[in-house]
């Protein structure tokens, strides 16, 4: 395949990873058609597709531009700590490195070819930009020591889309809290409460209170509410139990049998089933 050039005798990025057997022809295919109708770099989208690591995109960058690779802290310069909020520098992946003469600024780029991002540099500092070749992860690495925080990191469309979607999730746990406390509230109400102690197992509901011990044994307590004294019974296994509440069917409110029931089939294995109660 014959090498494509740019009008300034430079080959095209996707020509120099092909050669370097850094993509397949395929990938390059895919990429390019991602790529119409997009102001997006073809660099860029390599590595969003994962076929490319930034660290051969760089490599790749520098022998298309003829750019050599600058280390940044051998760069740096003071007069450019201020020049651009973080927030900015990271959705572009560049640092101002130094402020230069006739207003001009050098600028560490992942990409220097990104016009976009250029573009808005200019315009945010109303200097003109000098692009600079660096590595994505040492550009990553000097963003949070050579740039002052500022407001406008707080108060940018990146931070508000982080603020709501941190204020959602917590409005999610919020309700899956509260709807948590609710089940757990209504389920106290219809099937009280199941507290081990020891050899036994204590259930309560609706001033009713029947302790299991693991002997078989129970023990009932509480009162009926049409009943004219307190229980205190126990009782050598649960089929005395069950026989007792039958014959006192007619001292417990309805939600007192149901609860009863419910105690009877799901935690004493009881086949008896009470009636409804009747005011007496």
């Amino acid at each position: 395949m014959d090498a494509i050039r740019t009008p300034g005798n430079r080959m095209l990025l996707g020509e120099i990873l092909l050669e370097r057997g850094l993509i397949t022809k395929e990938h390059l295919e895919q990429a390019l058609r991602v790529q119409v109708g997009g102001m997006r770099r073809l660099g860029s989208i390599l590595v969003r597709m994962k076929v490319l690591s930034g660290e051969s995109l760089t490599e790749a960058l520098s022998a298309q531009l003829k750019l050599d690779i600058v280390k940044i802290e051998d760069e740096y310069r003071d007069n450019a700590k201020t020049l651009l909020p973080r927030y900015l520098c990271r959705k572009y992946s560049v640092l101002p490195l130094a402020l230069e003469s006739n207003n001009v600024v050098r600028l560490a780029m992942a990409d220097p070819l990104d016009g976009v991002a250029i573009s808005d540099v200019e315009n945010y500092t109303g200097r003109v930009v000098q692009p600079a070749l660096a590595r994505l992860h040492e550009i990553d690495r000097a963003i949070s020591s050579h740039t002052v925080f500022s407001r406008q990191d707080l108060f940018n469309p990146r931070v508000y889309r982080s603020a709501a979607g941190a204020a959602i999730g917590a409005a999610l746990c919020l309700l899956a809290v509260i709807g948590l406390l609710v089940y757990r509230e209504v389920r106290v109400q219809r099937y009280g409460t199941e507290t081990p102690a020891g050899n036994s197992v204590i259930y309560q509901n609706h001033d009713l209170r029947i302790e299991v011990a693991k002997d078989g044994s129970v023990y009932f307590s509480g009162r009926g509410a049409y009943a004219n004294g307190y229980y205190g019974v126990r009782f050598e296994n649960t089929a005395q139990l069950t026989s007792f509440v039958k014959g006192a069917v007619r001292q417990f409110s309805a939600e007192q049998i149901q609860w009863l029931n419910w105690a009877f089939r799901e935690k004493l294995k009881a086949t008896a089933t009470l009636v409804a109660a009747k005011n007496p």
